[in-house]
């Protein structure tokens, strides 16, 4: 097996080891410093099964506790020539 095939499995299973369940975000909501209600409202529509990296649960915690920002920024990028 070649060097880099080796660091590729490595970086892969580095990155499951980060990945954690609906279950277990919420249990460590203190870890993202919020709330475990927001935590759990934010991943209302993910499946119990499916591993979650950090940075998805914080993207979604940023859209529930947010909910207006994701719009303006829709209308800020309108194109406006008429």
């Amino acid at each position: 097996m070649s060097t880099t095939r080796k660091e590729k499995l490595a970086a892969a299973a580095q990155q499951d080891l980060n990945k954690r369940t609906k279950k277990e975000w919420i249990e460590g909501a203190s870890a993202l410093k919020h709330e475990r209600f927001e935590v759990a409202g934010a991943l209302f529509d993910c499946k119990e099964d499916v591993l979650l990296s950090q940075q998805e649960v914080q993207s979604r915690l940023d859209a529930f506790l947010r909910p207006g920002t994701a719009q303006k920024e829709e209308t800020l990028n309108v194109d406006s020539e008429s």
